[in-house]
């Protein structure tokens, strides 16, 4: 990973609150070539490539990227006191439930895939990321992001498959009482909005002193330079 989210504001079940993840996930691909060499980024033809973001409990073992809206649960019909003498019908109506089947939906909101981008980082190396500035979650709590680096099949490979897998670090997820606020952009963020990518620049930090159950992540460092692998090119 080359920048982990940190947190963000649960956005809930509508979907005109959006709040983006803080600071947007961005994965680096570097690519080997048949002999085990990694190659040069601008050699490398990534118009294929393709990595798409799953959201996942801390422990890594629960896929957490659907949610029952809890606004679809079944409930009971109200209850209405009857003086009459039928009261074994108004004791059925009390049982009667919602036939309605609870809808499921995403938990994790935005583009969840990114095509490959050959930019300049912070120290001005040239190399390929992808990056996700438009993700949002919907529950609070804490979370990791599972990407999966995939080529886009063709004539000569028909089949796609999972090249590699990365992780992020555990984020947290905060309601709107809660949320402490963004924080400032990073130096990689700011490089890759210099050239063009839309992602929103902060310059100060809107916070407010807060407790949270984790903190912010102590394994979070945006210069972490490991990512996705491709042992050779498609």
């Amino acid at each position: 990973m080359a920048q982990h989210p940190v947190r963000a504001r649960m956005c809930g079940f509508g979907e005109k609150d959006r709040r983006p993840l803080d600071p947007p996930p961005v994965v680096r691909l570097r690519v080997r070539d048949e002999d085990g060499h990694f190659m040069q980024s601008e050699d490398v033809d990534i118009w294929k490539f393709v990595v798409s973001a799953t959201l996942w409990a801390p422990c890594s073992d629960n896929d957490r990227s659907v949610v029952i809206n809890p606004n679809t649960l079944p409930s009971s019909a109200p209850v209405y006191q009857s003086s009459s003498s039928t009261s074994s019908a108004a004791a059925a109506s009390s049982s009667v439930m919602s036939l309605s089947e609870p809808v499921k939906v995403r938990n994790i909101v935005g583009t969840t895939v990114s095509n490959a981008y050959l930019l300049k980082d912070h120290n001005d190396q040239l190399n390929i990321f992808f990056i996700f500035h438009d993700l949002s979650v919907r529950t609070e709590g804490q979370f990791r992001l599972k990407f999966q680096f995939t080529i886009i099949p063709s004539e000569e490979e028909p089949r796609a498959f999972v090249e590699s897998i990365a992780w992020s670090s555990v984020f947290e997820i905060f309601s709107a009482k809660t949320f402490p606020g963004m924080t400032n952009s990073t130096d990689l963020s700011k490089a890759f909005a210099a050239q063009g990518i839309k992602i929103t620049i902060r310059k100060n930090s809107r916070s407010r002193p807060y407790h949270s159950r984790s903190g912010d992540d102590p394994d979070y460092d945006e210069d972490d330079d490991d990512g996705v692998a491709a042992s050779s090119l498609r």
